[in-house]
């Protein structure tokens, strides 16, 4: 069986491409077109990393010449709670910048020389006439008086012309060959290619193609194992749960639920033939006998 595509695709590709100083330099330039040669040299990545997963983690932050601080946030189902995200990624960015100068108190009486903010939310799914900025005032709040606010700029529309709409563009190819292909290798080789003959993240993609293609599938590959691993250990907890009640007396009619149930945990491949016979206190050749006189009696 072909392994399938993770639906976290399309933003491994996001940020592995943009924590690379190259690449993170082109969406700089993207963002500020203004500002005149700024260098590889001027950004810092600071983007959060947990091995904890239960840590906060975001896609891409970064500062330029420690006078701004630019957190950005890849999207493909648009939600106003990105806001409250950020909000927190900013939080756990600044405690970083403020542990890694060792002169900076936050008890002195000096004000901190803190880089200025920017947020900005890349949105890449289907969702028509999205807002071109979001804030924690208007739209959670929705108080001009709140004293606090957090304002993001959201990019959705697709360009040839930078990096940022390139990336959009390759994350909508990769939907439609999705709808076409499945979640499976095809999808991600026909993105690719697609996308490459089209001149989008041409360099990137030639670069990182095999590598781009391998992680889709193992990012998929993880996923279902956890998935799975999820479904056996609800499943066993219930059938835990149901040997409890047997042990209590139970009447026939609820064992017969048991079985019944059971049947459809081995028909969704949750757990075995053998090991709902187990729970069941029977053998294998029981629990088929008792389950084909379930069918007979429903």
């Amino acid at each position: 069986m072909e392994p399938r595509l993770s639906r976290q695709a399309k933003d491994h590709v996001f940020v592995d491409m943009f924590n690379q100083p190259k690449y993170c330099l082109e969406l700089f330039n993207a963002l500020h077109p203004e500002v005149p040669d700024i260098t590889e040299a001027d950004i810092q990545n600071i983007t959060i990393s947990h091995v904890i997963v239960d840590k906060p983690y975001n896609d891409l932050g970064f500062t330029v010449k420690d006078k701004l601080l630019v957190l950005v946030e890849a999207q493909s189902t648009w939600s106003y709670n990105i806001l409250v995200r950020l909000l927190l990624y900013f939080a756990d960015t600044l405690l970083g910048i403020i542990k890694e100068h060792e002169s900076w108190d936050i008890h002195n009486t000096g004000k901190l020389p803190l880089p200025i903010p920017e947020f900005y939310v890349i949105y890449t799914g289907e969702k028509r006439n999205v807002p071109e900025r979001i804030s924690l005032r208007n739209d959670f709040f929705n108080d001009d008086a709140a004293p606090i606010d957090l304002e993001a700029r959201v990019i959705s529309a697709e360009s040839t012309e930078d990096i940022i709409g390139q990336y959009i563009i390759y994350a909508h190819v990769y939907d439609q060959q999705v709808k076409l292909y499945g979640r499976e290798r095809k999808a991600a080789e026909e993105t690719v290619r697609i996308c490459k003959d089209r001149g989008i993240l041409k360099e990137y993609l030639e670069a990182h193609e095999k590598e781009v293609v391998n992680s889709m599938i193992m990012l998929f590959e993880q996923e279902e194992a956890v998935k799975r691993y999820g479904n056996r250990r609800a499943a066993e907890a219930r059938i835990e749960g149901w040997n409890e009640g047997r042990n209590e007396g139970r009447n026939e009619g609820r064992n017969e639920g048991k079985i019944g149930t059971l049947a459809d945990l081995v028909a969704d491949g949750a757990i075995t033939v053998e090991q709902a016979a187990k729970k069941m206190g029977m053998t294998v050749e029981q629990f088929r006998e008792a389950l084909e006189a379930l069918k007979v009696t429903a």
